[in-house]
């Protein structure tokens, strides 16, 4: 039997922009710098609301300059900027990004997608290149399947189902107690993106989110969900991040069936987070029996190289495209909210 090779990885950037983040979270510190630095890639500086946050960051890696104030860390040329905030903090900062400026955005693109026709206004106006950090799709484990897809190894596509069975430290991301609307667009939208990217747009969608008892600050952190495609094309996704019955049983799985094949992809990274297990791969085509492919990274932080590698070789003209720009997401915004305002329209059973 053949050993199948499929593409695993972003082309790395042959040249690129000094970095500066605008935020200084967790995902900074834990995916962000970890990939940049495999990269190679200058951090040049950084700010955060919390002067203190932004001095740990910077004593942690050795970043040169930690800004005062907004003003200040956004009076740079020749940069990216990274921006890592909450979304209803993102359309304030992209207006005040410098002219012909590039920055990668934080997802989702605003609280809304009001705002994020807002920052694509914004942006347009500004001649700002600006790409949503949708990491997902430049995984070693979504490139396999991108490329598997492009080769058609796996035939006609006729069934993609996200199961999804895990439990989500939500305790980690406290500021989400704040918003009416949790699941799909600060954790699923993920993979709806990925959905999108591959698929196209849904002809039509449902889903419905769930609250959970042991989390009532959150607005929801379970979601069931339908996209409609074709009459012969399935796809549904069945996601709950309160499994609470430790390592049996859990699992975050993706399957793609095609006449000709299908891919099991393993989301190892989503499991026990964030410590996170080992992605995994695995296809069968009409020429090959099962196989895993060796992915050589995780989503976390291999990933995060993808997105700032598409942006940096796009700035220096060696990708013709710039797959997440804000051109592209808007429609992911657009179908998020499709999404959430399914929701209210559930046919009610008559009873006698």
């Amino acid at each position: 039997m053949s050993i199948l090779k499929l593409k695993n990885k972003w082309d790395v950037p042959s040249q690129s922009l000094p970095i500066i983040f605008i935020g200084a979270g967790g995902i900074i510190r834990n995916a962000h710098i970890p990939a940049y630095n495999k990269l190679n890639l200058n951090i040049d500086g950084v700010y955060d609301l919390n002067s203190e946050t932004a001095q740990s960051l910077s004593k942690d890696f050795n970043i040169s300059n930690v800004y005062d104030n907004l003003d200040d860390a956004l009076n740079n040329k020749d940069v990216v900027f990274d921006i890592a905030v909450p979304a209803d903090q993102l359309l304030p900062i992209v207006k005040q990004l410098p002219l012909n400026s590039y920055a990668l955005l934080q997802k989702p693109m605003g609280s809304n997608v009001q705002e994020a026709e807002e920052i694509l206004k914004a942006c347009r106006e500004r001649n700002i290149t600006a790409a949503l950090n949708f990491q997902l799709r430049y995984s070693p484990m979504m490139l396999c399947l991108k490329d598997a897809i492009d080769k058609n190894l796996l035939g006609k596509i006729v069934d993609i189902e996200f199961h999804y069975s895990y439990f989500l430290p939500w305790h980690l991301w406290p500021f989400l107690e704040e918003i009416d609307r949790v699941e799909i667009p600060y954790n699923s939208i993920h993979l709806f993106d990925l959905i999108r990217s591959l698929f196209g747009m849904p002809e039509g969608v449902f889903a419905y989110s769930n609250t959970h008892p042991k989390y009532p600050n959150l607005s929801d952190t379970k979601t069931t969900a339908i996209l409609k495609y074709r009459k012969d094309l399935r796809c549904a996704l069945s996601l709950n991040h309160c499994y609470q019955f430790g390592d049996k049983n859990q699992n975050a799985n993706l399957k793609v069936e095609g006449t000709d094949g299908v891919a099991f992809i393993t989301l190892g990274s989503t499991l026990n987070y964030p410590n996170f297990e080992k992605d995994k791969f695995e296809i069968k085509t009409k020429d090959s029996d099962w196989q895993e492919i060796e992915l050589g990274g995780n989503w976390f932080p291999e990933a995060f190289e993808g997105t700032m590698s598409n942006l940096q070789r796009y700035i220096f003209k060696d990708d013709d495209i710039l797959e997440t720009s804000v051109e592209d997401t808007i429609d992911t915004m657009r179908l998020i909210d499709a999404l959430m305002k399914s929701q209210n329209n559930f046919l009610k059973i008559q009873t006698s």
